[in-house]
């Protein structure tokens, strides 16, 4: 079963060190009152040259995360 993905908001957004793109994710939902929430914070993933690589594998690490742990 997929996760309702409109209740959590990914943002896959990579950092730059070393010359290359460090891909994570952070995931959070809104609280009734508008106020996010962090669920989860994935550290760094792993090291990208490009950084559109870095997002799509920040997103999708972080949909099977979800998947797993919402399902």
């Amino acid at each position: 079963m997929r996760f309702n993905s409109t209740r959590f908001i990914i943002d896959p957004t990579p950092r730059k060190a070393d010359g290359e793109y460090m891909a994570h994710a952070r995931i959070t939902t809104s609280r009734a009152d508008g106020s996010e929430y962090d669920i989860h914070s994935s550290g760094d993933l792993a090291g990208f040259d490009m950084r559109e690589d870095a997002i799509a594998h920040a997103r999708e690490w972080a949909h099977e995360w979800l998947d797993v742990c919402f399902g």
